[in-house]
């Protein structure tokens, strides 16, 4: 790490005795070495500037093995590459410095996803979306420039969206992130506890920070929506209800400290955040409180080339004064995927883990806890195939004072996940959920149940 890259240490073993050595280290430190070149070869579609850029050694700078490791770990977790590898190569007749070579291999990261169909359920439903992982303004058919563009248009009876978002993540050639979204939704049915329309814009900001270590990042995001909520199914839920859209206006503050060692299968390192957000008060608008949640994700090396993986996540919801109008959709809910309205817990069904009304629909809570382990061992590198055991635990509260983090609905179970190329990731778990549904009259558990869930984007 200091730069002697020749250096040659020899030890030198003398006997003074019967049981007693000396040790003399010979040591030629030889020269400081620099780096003259960094040459990068395979980026047929990544524009040079976007590898550069994640490096922490430049042409000039002293050889350092430490800063070479995390610029490689840089360049792996922007996901462009199915590889990275570096190369230092000698010069002739020059000892003082080195050319360092980077070899990649591009793959597919822009994803696209196309259905149509009908059922008695849902009626005419389906889906377009694309999603451009290194998408550039400058060249749009080309791409290159690790910029992000997202189209997604889903329709049915029961669910309704459209949104589009572009982020720069080096926003005038800063380690600036900033970016947009604006969206439309409309979800509804009797797979909701409701039906709810939201529109509005978000505007985001963000920044790599060096400290406590520069594995640190802030980000901070804008936002306004109108929403409204109606034909509730549940006559406990018409309490406080606005008959129009209520407007919302936001900041959220996320620190995040992200050291994993890759995007798809991560095997070390760690991914922590705590996000706060505080809606209304100074900010106007109708919708009055302050929520945060904490996440923490941790990945270890195992033998025989297993991952063991931890999640853990805890959310506290509060208004700003009493009687502040809080939107249902902002409440914690817990079960089943965690791809509808409800934070995932494998093995029950959606919402149903958490305080319910009298009719057994999800009420939501002011405070959650989740808690999840995973054994997971790979079954194909490229494209990314894995398996997983997963044990997790985890409830909702009604409010602060009725929380319990040692009363947690528990499941066990099985998965598999699987990245495809222009689709992302699919998977499907099979969990067994210890604690049946809570009866909300006797507060009996019922008996448990193995339940099959399906995973779409994410991990």
């Amino acid at each position: 790490n200091q730069g002697y890259l020749f250096a040659s240490i020899q030890p030198v073993e003398t006997p003074v005795g019967n049981d007693t050595l000396d040790i003399n280290f010979n040591i030629t430190e030889g020269h400081v070495v620099h780096i003259k070149e960094l040459l990068i070869n395979g980026n047929s579609k990544t524009n040079e500037k976007v590898i550069r850029r994640e490096f922490d050694l430049h042409p000039g700078d002293v050889f350092n093995s430490a800063k070479l490791e995390r610029s490689i770990r840089n360049v792996t977790v922007l996901n462009y590459f199915a590889y990275a590898n570096p190369d230092v190569r000698l010069l002739t007749n020059d000892d003082k410095n080195v050319n360092l070579v980077l070899d990649v291999e591009e793959k597919s990261t822009d994803m696209a996803n196309m259905s149509a169909g009908y059922s008695q359920y849902s009626g005419m439903i389906g889906s377009l979306g694309l999603t451009f992982n290194n998408f550039s303004l400058r060249h749009p058919l080309s791409g290159g420039d690790g910029q992000r563009l997202v189209f997604d248009w889903q329709f049915g009876r029961i669910y309704r969206s459209f949104s589009i978002s572009f982020t720069e993540p080096w926003l005038f050639d800063t380690p600036t992130l900033g970016g947009f979204s604006i969206f439309d939704t409309r979800r509804g049915g009797s797979y909701y506890p409701w039906d709810m329309t939201s529109r509005g814009v978000t505007l985001r900001i963000g920044r790599r920070l060096y400290w406590p270590d520069n594995y640190f990042r802030g980000d901070w995001i804008l936002r306004y929506a109108e929403t409204k909520f109606t034909d509730f199914d549940d006559p406990e839920r018409y309490a406080n209800v606005l008959n129009r859209p209520s407007e919302q206006r936001s900041i959220t503050q996320i620190f995040t400290r992200d050291s994993r060692n890759s995007a798809e299968f991560p095997t070390r390192g760690s991914m922590n955040s705590l996000s706060t957000e505080l809606s209304g008060g100074i900010l106007g608008g109708e919708q009055d409180y302050f929520k945060s949640i904490f996440i923490s994700e941790w990945y270890t090396t195992l033998p025989f080339g297993f991952v063991l993986y931890s999640h853990n996540k805890y959310g506290i919801l509060e208004e700003l004064q009493d009687n502040s109008y809080i939107l249902y959709n902002e409440y914690f809910y817990m079960g089943g995927s965690g791809l509808s309205f409800a934070e995932g817990l494998r093995g029950y069904n959606d919402g149903q883990v958490g305080p319910l009304t009298l009719d057994g629909d999800p009420k939501g809570g002011k405070t959650m806890a989740k808690n999840t382990l995973e054994l997971r061992f790979q079954i194909v590198p490229n494209p990314t195939i894995f398996g997983l055991l997963f044990a997790e635990a985890g409830n909702v509260w009604e409010t602060l004072g009725e929380t319990n983090v040692f009363d947690l609905r528990r499941s066990v179970g099985v998965g598999f996940r699987l990245f495809m190329p222009m689709i992302g990731i699919i998977g499907v778990d099979f969990g067994y959920g210890f604690d049946g549904p809570e009866d909300p009259v006797y507060k009996q558990r019922g008996e448990g149940d193995w339940k099959v869930h399906f995973q779409f984007g994410r991990f």
